[in-house]
Formats: structure tokens, C-alpha cells, sequence
């Protein structure tokens, strides 16, 4: 009896009781084998459905916790179709998905949400935020995953929606051979598609070296300490200005200048992968256990795009820049996994993982804009190429170990080591812009390029992110006459260092006569016959200034905490304890030139400690039915590149970003309470309430730009605050059909934040609700399984209000709004056939009601973006 109480409430505990449950059930699954086929179907069919045997694990694990959390297991995220983590979670209760990416747990910005994998923190290659792009994780490698909404010690005191662990797959305790292929068609791709001259058209999607910055290009930036300008070469070298401007020439003509843009078919999406493990007993206690797994997906996006920019002009809001556009992108993941396992007995297991996650995106742009300049003139407007190619790349290390020692007093102890390394490479990313001697809505006439000093610009970047994490935790049952006591403790250090660097150039066309400029394409233009006459004018720019992303960013964690969970007569449990964090963070610019920081060193650097508590209360009601009341005190800091003054352009907005070295951290005090009730037949309901009092609260913000530019920045507001109640439940429905069942959640909430105007920054409403909340979040899905096994559907739908994108600006009086992204209204049909117990064959319909993203600014649209509907087959088979 003592054994089974401890296995209900130590994480330890549990998975040594699961994986004592898998061995009876596999000694059954082999007594069965000798059965008939016939009646090894029948048996499967009346022991349970797959709805029940897929909820009935993450039911029991999600009761289990002493704090409020939601479980989303491997085969949920399967029967949904959801490809990736980022995807599979906006299923959970009061979760959203930004830009396909991100995840906003009850209406907070993805800086409120932290993501762990396996329990360690993992390093981000965007460059614009310290969260990992969610979208990176492929379904196929997930096993659970687990959304914690309130707060325990255990955890790191930086949470504030919640927090998001992916749990990736284990080691198998018989052999698995899995095997899948499938293709995909978007309804948008019975549109032309645009590609460009070296673009990457490879399987992998990797740069081939065309993009990367040219090895005399290295060298020579080394040489003339990253100024490759005609009059820095010529001062450098104590040359004339004809022998400099020869070097500058040749320099160019290094450069990869081949990059013509033209219309492409689309192919469809492909995507396989295979995965294989098996698990040997070494002897009468020693079990050793493998599993590898490699996950394929290339794929293409078209779209099309129109842009609006509002500015405030004769005293009123108006427009001041609009834009139609195509965007084009592929993009490939590649995705591997290597897990050992060594488990002695019953009680001791050590398991390592290796993860490695690439995922490339070559994207083209192209269209008509409309800018001050030209929307007063009639027949001209311009038309703008932007080329952009990125790698991003995670690679992680973890050996991890769980032990339990019954003649010790039943001590458990888990470690955990992880290290891992981001990166993203986003070289040669091209932009130029023509004169067009048509209006925007007219097409494209005669093209021109511009006799600037930015006839054509190229950007190279690269980012490494580095972290550490170590942790132990160790936990001691106490039992008395009619209480259960488990006195929990541990440490952690986590560490992260980050590199930035960016390197911009421009060919100038200034001396370049108008009649060479009129009716060429870019890569006559720019061809090294062009580039390397002196006669023909093309002459190259590039010094690094103050504001490019060039910077170090570090970061260490030092944590330790106590935490006590106490079961008083079954029926109560009160769980709470204090983590203390030691937090220090250094962010500062480089000058390139020197290699020395910009600035105060003295000031680039920022250390705290503090302590934050938890408390959890649960009231068992009875067999099936809870009550849970919890208090978390937490904290928010500012992400490692949001520190510094240099500028980013967002991946995915496009949107100018500059960091504020003024922040500070954000200050959290969470409240929250649910009722549950779980029901034998798999059927379960809740109701939650939360509230969330913020102090400086972090906010993204529009900063004065000039005229079209569009600048996004960082502030702390005075104070914030967010409330709801959420909703969930999974119906049994054999009452209308064998079979069907009917599940769902609901999140209906609202936030408030103050926000003071600053000398850089005016905004419009002062006091408005959070950027990015939505007031609701709903997700539906109607489900069948077929008595017969051999079939199931579900129908599935998902909305989230309206948002604010971005806070609107004034001068003056006058102010534009706030830009809010519309509800999007997802509807997905999926259906899956399993012909036999091997294999299976899933289709899928993505976005059935052809819904587009739209942002609307003082109720005009200013941002659409066609989604198109999906269409995708995929097969699997398990030998």
C-alpha cells in the first residue's frame, strides 16, 4: 500500500508503476499471440476505443499533478493531422498560435511562455527572440507534451503564462520499425510560383556556398577593418583612388550577383520518415535499449500579400504607403534522433538523447508598392525583390538518469545534463528596388533601376546561441497514520551565451547612366562584365555602423528550491515550497571594426536574486471529481538581445526591431482555480479561473520612424492585469452513433495594461488591453471511431479573437489606433483508415473554409495574407 501511494504522487514514482503496468501488459499481449487473429481483433474492440486508450494515460497524468496543467499525448496530436509542436499546441485550452510559430498561452505574448525539452532549457535560433520557434519540433519525435499553467517551484521562477515541456520519444520495450511517406497540394499552388537564379532547389534545401560571404571578401574586411569603401581602401593601403577603386571592383565582382528572379510551377509536398529501436535484456537485471529516428518534410508556401502603411499627414491619418506583393518560399526540415537506455532492474535507468533539428526557408518576394515619393505622381510606382535564404539549426545533448532506492526510505532522485547549440545562417539576402511607370493595381510596365547608392543591397548573417543546463532533483516520502508527506529539493544552472553578427553592403548606381538602368534584368545588370569596368559605374559600399546587430549576449541561472506535497486522508493535498534565483545577464554591441564594445561595459551587465514562492490546493470530491486553488509569484525578463540598441528586421513581419537598454523585468503574481471531473468512460469536463497581476510589464511598441518605416521597440508599462475562465470537455456520443464523441475548450478572458509615453515613443491608448491577447480562444472536434478499428475522423475547429498586433501612434492630437489581426477561423478535416494492425493511411483538409490573416488598423485593412486549403496524404506501416 505504501509503494502504490508514493507511485501516485513522485513523477518517479509513477513512470517506474507505468513501466511495471507496460510489462504485465506485454506478458498479456504475449499470451495473446496465441490466440487467432480473429479473436485478437475482437479482443482489442471491446477492451476499449481509441479515444479511450489515447486519453486514458494523459487523463491519469494530468489528475496526478499537484498543479494545474494540461497533457497533450502522441496520439491526440496524431488523430488532429498537426505536423509540428507549434501546431498540435493551439489545441490545448486557451492557447493560440502566432505566425504559425509561437505560442500565447492564455492571451500573453510568446516572451510569457517558456519552453523546456525534456525537462532542459534549449537555446533560440531566431534572432528577433529568446523562445524557440515551436514549429521546429516535428510530431513525429513527440511522445507528450505537457502545458503547466501555474507555477511550482520546481520549475524556472521565469514563467508567466506558462510553461511548455516537449517530451520527445523513449526507448522502446520491444522492437519498433515504423516507416511513412506522404505528399501534400496547397490550393494556392495552381499559381505560378516565383524562384530565383541559384536558389536552393536541393533536397536538403542547405546552401551550396553560392550565398555565403566570398573568402577575399572575409579577408578583405579583415585587412581594412570591415570598410571596403573606395576612399577607406585607398587611405588604408596609401594608394590613389583609381588603383582603390580597382580593388573595390574586384571585391564586388566576389560577390554571388546572380540573382534573377522568374515565375516556377510548384511541386508537391513531400515528407517521410522511418524510425527504428529495440530493447535487449543484457541479463537478469540489465536492459539495454535503443531507438533512432529520422524525420523528412519539404514543402512549399505561396501567397499573396497586401500591405498599408497609416501615417499621420495634414492633420489626419492617412495613408502613406501600400503595397501588393507575392511571396514564394521552400522550405525543408530535416529532423534525427538518437536515444540509449541502460535501466538496472526496476528502479535505476539512465538514458541519453542526441536531437538535431535543420530547417531551411529560401523565400522570395516581389511586388508593387506605393510610397511618399510616388503617390502623388501619376504612372509610377516601384517594384520590389526581396531574396531572403535561411538555416536554422538546434542541436541537443542530454543524458538524463531516474533512480529509486526503496531501502534507503524510498528516496528517488533524477539528474539531467544538456547541452546544446543554435544556429542560424541567413546568408546573401538580396534587396532592389525599380521604378515602375505604372499605379499600383496596374500591373507591372516598364522597369527601371534606381540611380542610388542602394541600387541592390546584400545582408549576411549568422547567430550562435550556446546553453548549459544541469539539474538534480531528489524526493522522500513520509507516511503517518493518515497523512502522505514528499519533501522535494533540488538545484539547476543554466547558462546561455549568444553571437550575433551582420554584415550589409550595397552597389551603388549613381554613375551608372539612366539608359543602362532602363529594361535589364538583375543579372545583366550585375554581371561581373558590368561590375569590373570602370567605365560602366557600379561601385560597392559597406561599413559597419552603430546600430547593426552586432553584439555578445550571456546569460546564467543559479536556482535552488524545497518544495512539500501533502495528502491528508485522501482527500486534501496542499503542495507548495520557495525557489531562490541568482540571475545574471550581459548584452552588449560590437564594433566590428575593433572587436571592442560600444558603450559603458560597466553598464552592459545586470545581476539579481530573489525568491518565489507557490501554493497548490487540492480537494478530492470524490473518486471522479477535484478542486484545485493555486498562487505562483513569478518573473519575466527581458529576452538577450532586447537589451541593446541595435536594430533587427523580423523574419516574419518584416518590421524594423530595436532593443531598449532601459528594461526591466517583469513582475508576476498568478492566481488560479479549476474543478474537474473525470468520468470512467473516458469522458472528463473542467472549469478554470485565472488571474495575472503584472508589474512592468514588457510591451512591443510602434517608436517614431520616418515617413513608411515602420519601427518596433520594447517598453515596460506601469502595470498590467489579465483575467478568464476556461472550459473544457470531451462528450461521449454512442448515444447518437457508436463511436462518436464530441471535445472541446473554451477561453474567454480580458487584460488591461498602462503604458506612459516616452520622448521616443507616443502611443495612441495608454491604457488598452495586451498586445497579442484575444478575448477568446475556442477549439472543437467532432470525432468517430469505427467499432471495427478500422476507421476514425475528426473534424476540428479552431478561433481566437481579435488581437492587438501593434499599438497604434499619435503626433500631437492626432493618433492612429491600435492594428488588431482578425479571428482566423480554422477548419480541419482529417481521416485516418487502418487497414490492418501495420499500417495506416491518414488524409487530411487544411484550412476547409479558405479563411485569410488579416490585420485591420482604424478600420481599414492594412495586412492581408491568402492562406489557401491544404490538401495531404500520408501512409505508414509498422513492421
Amino acid at each position: 500500500m505504501t509503494k502504490q501511494n508514493f507511485f501516485k504522487h513522485s513523477k518517479i514514482g509513477l513512470a517506474i508503476s507505468l513501466a511495471l503496468g507496460s510489462s504485465v501488459a506485454l506478458a498479456q499481449q504475449a499470451a495473446d499471440q496465441q490466440v487467432a487473429a480473429d479473436e485478437v481483433i475482437e479482443e482489442v474492440v471491446t477492451t476499449a476505443t481509441r479515444l479511450q486508450g489515447s486519453a486514458a494515460a494523459v487523463v491519469e497524468e494530468r489528475k496526478a499533478q499537484a498543479f494545474v496543467a494540461d497533457i497533450l499525448g502522441a496520439e491526440q496530436i496524431s488523430r488532429t493531422g498537426d505536423s509540428d509542436a507549434a501546431a498540435a499546441l493551439r489545441r490545448v485550452t486557451g492557447l493560440t498560435l502566432v505566425d504559425g510559430k509561437f505560442i500565447y498561452v492564455r492571451g500573453l505574448g510568446e516572451r510569457y511562455s517558456s519552453t523546456q525539452l525534456n525537462g532542459a532549457s534549449v537555446p533560440s535560433p531566431d534572432p528577433t527572440r529568446n523562445v524557440i520557434p515551436l514549429d521546429m519540433f516535428p510530431a513525429s519525435i513527440i511522445e507528450s507534451m505537457s502545458v503547466q499553467k501555474s507555477y511550482s517551484p520546481d520549475m524556472p521562477a521565469n514563467f508567466g503564462g506558462g510553461n511548455v515541456d516537449i517530451r520527445t520519444v523513449s526507448i522502446p520495450s520491444e522492437q519498433v520499425f515504423d516507416i511513412s511517406i506522404g505528399t501534400g497540394w496547397d490550393s494556392n499552388f495552381s499559381d505560378d510560383g516565383l524562384t530565383y537564379t541559384g536558389g536552393g532547389d536541393d533536397w536538403l534545401g542547405t546552401d551550396d556556398g553560392t550565398r555565403s560571404l566570398p573568402n577575399a571578401m572575409r579577408a578583405a574586411l579583415a585587412r581594412y577593418q570591415e570598410s571596403i569603401n573606395v576612399a577607406d581602401i585607398a587611405n588604408f593601403d596609401g594608394v590613389d583612388v583609381a588603383t582603390a577603386a580597382a580593388t573595390n571592383r574586384e571585391l564586388a565582382a566576389a560577390l554571388n550577383t546572380q540573382n534573377q528572379v522568374y515565375s516556377t510551377g510548384l511541386e508537391p509536398d513531400l515528407k517521410g520518415s522511418v524510425a527504428y529501436g529495440d530493447s535487449y535484456d543484457l541479463s537478469d537485471d540489465w536492459t539495454f535499449g535503443f531507438l533512432t529516428a529520422i524525420d523528412y518534410d519539404k514543402s512549399w508556401s505561396n501567397h499573396q500579400e497586401t500591405d498599408v502603411v497609416l501615417g499621420i499627414a495634414n492633420g489626419a491619418a492617412t495613408v502613406i504607403q501600400s503595397g501588393e506583393s507575392r511571396v514564394t518560399a521552400q522550405q525543408v526540415e530535416l529532423s534525427g534522433l538518437l536515444n540509449f537506455g541502460l535501466q538496472y532492474g526496476d528502479y535505476h535507468r539512465i538514458e541519453t538523447s542526441t536531437i538535431f533539428l535543420l530547417n531551411t526557408q529560401d523565400r522570395v518576394e516581389q511586388g508593387v508598392v506605393e510610397t511618399p515619393n510616388t503617390i502623388a505622381d501619376e504612372n509610377l510606382s516601384y517594384f520590389d525583390t526581396d531574396i531572403r535564404y535561411e538555416s536554422r539549426e538546434l542541436l541537443t545533448k542530454q543524458v538524463r538518469g531516474s533512480h529509486f532506492f526503496p531501502e534507503y526510505w524510498n528516496i528517488a532522485v533524477d539528474w539531467q545534463y544538456a547541452e546544446s547549440r543554435a544556429n542560424r545562417d541567413a546568408p546573401g539576402e538580396v534587396f532592389y528596388r525599380q521604378n515602375n511607370d505604372r499605379d499600383l493595381g496596374e500591373g507591372i510596365g516598364n522597369l527601371a533601376f534606381q540611380q542610388t547608392r542602394t541600387a541592390t543591397t546584400l545582408q549576411f548573417q549568422e547567430l550562435q546561441d550556446d546553453a548549459q543546463d544541469w539539474r538534480m532533483d531528489v524526493e522522500l516520502p513520509v507516511y503517518l497514520s493518515d497523512m502522505e508527506i514528499l519533501v522535494k529539493g533540488g538545484g539547476q544552472v543554466s547558462k546561455k551565451a549568444r553571437s550575433s553578427y551582420s554584415r550589409r553592403f550595397a552597389i551603388s548606381a549613381e554613375s551608372v547612366d539612366n539608359a543602362e538602368l532602363a529594361n535589364v534584368g538583375y543579372n545583366e545588370l550585375f554581371s561581373d562584365a558590368n561590375i569590373l569596368d570602370e567605365d560602366f559605374g557600379l561601385q560597392l559600399f559597406g561599413a559597419p555602423t552603430a546600430q547593426d546587430p552586432n553584439y555578445l549576449a550571456a546569460q546564467q541561472v543559479e536556482a535552488g528550491y524545497g518544495l512539500v506535497d501533502i495528502t491528508l486522508n485522501q482527500d486534501w493535498r496542499l503542495s507548495g515550497g520557495l525557489r531562490w534565483e541568482q540571475y545574471t545577464q550581459v548584452a552588449a554591441q560590437l564594433d566590428l571594426r575593433s572587436m571592442n564594445v560600444i558603450g559603458d561595459v560597466t553598464e552592459a551587465g545586470r545581476k539579481e536574486d530573489d525568491i518565489y514562492g507557490s501554493l497548490a490546493l487540492t480537494y478530492q470530491l470524490n473518486d471522479e471529481m477535484q478542486l484545485r486553488f493555486g498562487y505562483g509569484s513569478t518573473v519575466v525578463r527581458p529576452d538577450l538581445r532586447e537589451l541593446t540598441e541595435v536594430i533587427f528586421v523580423g523574419p516574419l513581419t518584416n518590421f524594423k526591431v530595436r532593443g531598449n537598454s532601459a528594461l526591466a523585468v517583469t513582475e508576476m503574481d498568478n492566481f488560479d482555480a479549476r474543478w474537474e471531473w473525470y468520468l470512467p468512460a473516458g469522458e472528463n469536463y473542467s472549469v478554470g479561473l485565472f488571474y495575472k497581476d503584472l508589474t512592468n510589464p514588457i510591451e512591443a511598441v510602434e517608436a517614431k520612424g520616418t515617413d513608411s518605416d515602420r519601427v518596433i521597440t520594447f517598453l515596460n508599462g506601469q502595470s498590467g492585469s489579465l483575467y478568464g475562465v476556461e472550459f473544457e470537455f470531451l462528450k461521449d456520443l454512442t448515444s447518437v452513433r457508436d463511436g462518436l464523441f464530441f471535445s472541446g475548450n473554451l477561453t474567454l478572458s480580458d487584460s488591461e495594461i498602462s503604458i506612459a509615453n516616452t520622448g521616443n515613443v507616443e502611443l495612441t491608448n495608454n491604457t488598452r488591453r495586451m498586445t497579442g491577447h484575444s478575448q477568446y480562444v475556442a477549439n472543437l472536434q467532432l470525432g468517430y471511431d469505427s467499432l471495427d478499428g478500422e476507421h476514425s475522423a475528426s473534424l476540428i475547429y479552431n478561433v481566437a479573437g481579435e488581437h492587438i498586433a501593434f499599438a497604434g501612434v499619435k503626433q500631437g492630437e492626432i493618433g492612429i489606433g491600435d492594428a488588431f489581426e482578425q479571428p482566423f477561423h480554422s477548419l480541419d478535416f482529417v481521416y485516418t483508415w487502418y487497414p490492418d494492425f501495420n499500417s495506416k493511411l491518414k488524409f487530411k483538409v487544411q484550412n476547409v473554409l479558405g479563411d485569410d490573416v488579416d490585420i485591420e488598423q482604424n478600420g481599414q485593412l492594412i495586412q492581408t495574407r491568402t492562406v489557401g486549403t491544404g490538401l495531404s496524404l500520408e501512409y505508414s506501416y509498422s513492421f
